[in-house]
């Protein structure tokens, strides 16, 4: 008797799904399709080509503001941003930015590395063009002090000390009042430690609040918007980095302004030699 109920189970079952399928499908009204209004594709997440022909000329261009004019290969490889860590930190998620390894090193391609840099620095630039503010983090204690002074020099802010839970997604708790949440943040280095990723990465990414971060070959690109591969420990780096970082601001905050980008008002990258310190090597 079992055995007879379990042969005869499947096809009861695939009866009673036909005769369902037909009764829905008989019951089922014929589909309308409306149109979409363009205010409702304007606040609705969808796929971006659906958008396109409702965004601004200006956002179309990906390289509005010549910044791939500005990234210089030889320059970075001068101030090693090339350099990663050894091989056996490796991040699986960072193989695609490797040329390759030597002595027991990860060696980015700076090919790629200008790829994704002329991205952000774009990126960069329509915020400030648009008045956005923008947060420069960093952990590390050897680049505090450069990373303040040049956050400041542009008019943008800094967080260089040791990072509160909750600064971003718990605000009220913290603060008392609504605070305004900067409208891009930039990462000088992902990680608080040699594997730690910094907490402010999630909580930027719960607050979907868009993120450039200089990933080095031991750390995670995910939760980033904009990454850029490359050495995060090298003053050097670093500092080409804020450099590149100012120069898109500037030339934003200039095209706000109605002030023509002049090789004389905004020197490019090129024209400023890298400087070593005894204490970066």
């Amino acid at each position: 008797m079992i055995k007879r109920i379990v042969h005869n189970f499947p096809k009861h079952i695939a009866s009673c799904s036909s005769r369902a399928a037909f009764s829905s499908a008989a019951a089922a009204p014929e589909a309308v399709i409306s149109i979409p209004s363009k205010e409702i594709l304007q606040k609705a997440t969808v796929h971006p080509p659906i958008l396109k022909p409702y965004v601004s000329t200006e956002l179309q261009n990906e390289d509005l503001f010549k910044m791939s004019e500005a990234v210089d290969i030889e320059e970075m490889f001068d101030a090693r941003v090339h350099y990663g860590h050894k091989i056996g930190t490796l991040n699986e998620n960072m193989k695609w930015a490797l040329f390759g390894q030597r002595l027991g090193f990860c060696v980015f391609d700076l090919d790629i590395t200008k790829e994704y840099m002329t991205k952000a620095l774009n990126f960069l630039a329509h915020i400030a063009n648009r008045g956005g503010m923008v947060l420069f983090i960093t952990a590390d204690r050897t680049n505090q002090l450069m990373v303040e002074r040049m956050a400041s020099e542009i008019g943008q802010y800094s967080h260089t000390r040791k990072w509160q839970e909750g600064t971003l997604t718990n605000t009220r708790q913290l603060f008392g009042s609504p605070v305004r949440l900067p409208d891009a943040i930039v990462f000088l280095s992902t990680l608080t430690s040699v594997l730690e990723r910094h907490p402010a990465v999630v909580e930027a990414a719960k607050m979907a609040i868009p993120t450039i971060g200089i990933v080095d070959s031991n750390a995670d690109p995910n939760y980033i918007t904009y990454p850029i591969p490359g050495n995060d420990d090298s003053t050097v780096a670093v500092r080409y980095y804020m450099r590149m970082f100012s120069e898109a601001i500037t030339r934003g905050k200039n095209a706000r302004a109605g002030i023509e980008a002049t090789p004389k008002d905004m020197p490019s990258a090129a024209q400023e030699p890298v400087k070593f310190d005894i204490d970066d090597f």
